[in-house]
């Protein structure tokens, strides 16, 4: 039996209970019914029993009275199967149901899903009710829904209270869990009506009842859940009628109230929709705890001001203080959100900052370095991501071969490209020599029999796993999964890419030998309309294949020397008949 302290015994049996006008509130969410069973008496007239599912009224109504009225003549004409009709006692609209043709009336069982408020002075106690009306019986005709509660919460300043049904030992022991002072990153207090497995489940939508207790609560008036929380960007506005997130989204304003009322109002929404949703509290950009905007976020006046007014992502702030806290530099906001949007996206630049601060490398020095190589390159379509790419793989490689990286010249080489190339060839050809098993072959050896150029694309042999995995991102496909027998040889992975663009993702090619067992470009070629390399690229690939099967034979400057295509009978004959 579950073991309770005073004040939880107390907070239970003062719980607020169900009034007449919450059951009238939750009976008007079902669809209303008129049933009616005809009766005859020893005589032979009868009448109508009549049920009323919306009032609960039940009356009998003979076929002859002593005084007929124009309503009893039009409501004994109009009693026709699931005909529309209004309620004579209530006025509620009604389907009008035959008890004859509707026997046992399975179909017009019906379940709802429903949290119910109630406001009081020390906190806001919200009910999580299952509510079905299933008809079965006379008696349930004009019942109003059976309710069983799934979970009850009580939000309070600073502290919420759920008291779980679904897993406690039954219905008078729920299993009780609290959220107090802070969230963490596991959600203690849950949104009601789990359904599914253990492993696999999820909340159901549900139906709030008593919104207007919420202006009661002198706490909880200001929430801004319907009036603005609705309608940010994305929301339901004021079309939803069922939701899943409100307990979620009281949780968090209890703890925070002063917090997440300023972020809504402001509509900055971000850091309140990955607390609610993912409890991810953005440590490292803000701090929940301060009540200051100002000291939560980190930034003076004018910067608030600024930054709220423009709502960049929450990595803008995570870059800044990162900058301040490695390397004592405060960066202006605005070069902050530059700095996060360069990289493209498949890079992150936290990513880049952790390969900065991981090599001891300065920020500044490393963004001119980089535009450097765009000025004397002049490369068009490559990001500051595919560049901070290659040259992490050139410093990884660098220092993996014991090179001296005091020079300057070596830290920032001018030719990256050359650089990078020169690097890995010498890493691969060192780890292809410490291999045991005999399967790969040299990496330059590879290299020389694969790599190719003709009519204006170019065949890459890459050197290193990250350059597959690196493909495999950006052409969002599978490669990266044949980088490790890549390297040992088993396979070879080639990519395939414009010779005045070689650094841009194109097609990714399979080779087993000399036989081509796969070529994909973006998402495998399984978007509608997706060219098909293999026959776009037909020709160049069978001059490919051709050169690969004559031992891929190069002239002295190093370009491939093509072989000859073998005449067919018919063109000989051809040409000798001419002659």
């Amino acid at each position: 039996m579950a073991r309770y302290t005073d004040r939880e015994r107390e907070i239970l049996n003062g719980w607020p209970t169900i009034t007449g006008q919450d059951l009238e509130r939750m009976n008007d969410l079902f669809p209303h019914y008129l049933f009616f069973r005809r009766e005859e008496d020893l005589m032979g007239l009868g009448g109508v029993r009549l049920y009323a599912s919306c009032c609960g009224h039940t009356e009998y109504r003979p076929y002859l009275t002593r005084t007929e009225t124009p309503e009893h003549r039009e409501l004994l004409c109009r009693l026709e199967h699931k005909a529309e009709w209004t309620c004579p006692w209530c006025g509620r609209k009604v389907t009008v149901i035959d008890l004859a043709k509707a026997r046992k009336r399975k179909t017009l069982i019906h379940r709802e899903l429903v949290l119910l408020l109630h406001a009081r002075e020390d906190a806001l106690y919200a009910d999580a009710l299952v509510l079905i009306k299933d008809y079965g019986d006379e008696a349930a005709l004009t019942e109003k829904p059976y309710a069983w509660c799934s979970s009850g919460y009580r939000f309070a300043p600073g502290e919420v209270m759920q008291a779980d049904h679904q897993c406690g030992w039954d219905d008078e022991h729920p299993c009780i869990t609290y959220e107090r002072d802070r969230l963490g990153r596991r959600k203690l207090v849950q949104e009601p009506f789990k359904s599914g497995s253990i492993s696999f489940y999820h909340h159901e939508s549900y139906i709030i009842l008593n919104r207007e207790e919420l202006d009661k609560h002198p706490l909880f008036q200001y929430c801004g859940y319907f009036n603005l929380w609705q309608y940010r960007p994305g929301g339901a506005r004021s079309y939803a009628f069922r939701f899943d997130d409100f307990v979620s989204y009281l949780t968090a304003y209890s703890i925070y109230p002063r917090q997440v009322e300023m972020l809504v109002k402001v509509g900055y929404v971000q850091p309140v929709s990955d607390l609610i949703y993912s409890r991810k509290r953005n440590a490292a950009a803000m701090c929940w705890e301060e009540t200051d905007p100002r000291k939560s976020f980190g930034l003076n006046r004018r910067e608030l001001s600024w930054f709220l007014a423009a709502q960049p992502p929450m990595e803008v702030l995570e870059v800044r203080n990162y900058v301040l806290r490695h390397w004592g530099k405060r960066w202006d906001i605005s070069f902050c959100v530059d700095f996060t949007q360069i990289w493209g996206c498949d890079t992150s630049p936290m990513e880049v900052l952790r390969f900065l601060k991981r090599f001891r490398l300065e920020p500044e020095r490393f963004l001119r370095y980089l535009g450097g190589i765009f000025d004397r390159e002049r490369i068009e379509m490559v990001t500051y991501g595919f560049l901070h790419g290659i040259y992490r793989d050139y410093l990884e490689a660098a220092y993996a071969l014991g090179w001296c990286m005091e020079h300057s010249k070596m830290l920032w080489p001018e030719a990256l490209f050359t650089a990078h190339a020169a690097a890995l060839e010498k890493l691969a050809i060192r780890q292809a020599k410490s291999l045991k098993n005999g399967i790969a072959a040299s990496a330059k050896e590879r290299r020389d029999k694969y790599e190719f150029e003709l009519d204006g694309l170019r065949i890459l042999f890459p050197m290193t796993a990250g350059a597959i995995k690196r493909e495999g991102r950006a052409l969002d496909h599978c490669v990266a999964g044949y980088a490790e027998r890549h390297m040992k040889g088993v396979l070879t992975i080639l990519f395939l890419r414009y010779s005045d663009r070689p650094g841009v993702p194109y097609v990714t090619i399979e080779m087993d030998g000399n036989q081509l067992r796969q070529i994909h470009g973006f998402h495998n070629d399984t978007r509608p309309g997706s060219p098909q390399p293999r026959v776009v690229h037909k020709k160049f690939l069978d001059t490919w294949l051709r050169w690969l099967r004559a031992g891929s034979p190069r002239n002295e400057d190093g370009t491939p020397k093509l072989p000859k295509r073998k005449r067919s009978s018919g063109t000989e004959k051809q040409k000798d008949g001419a002659a």
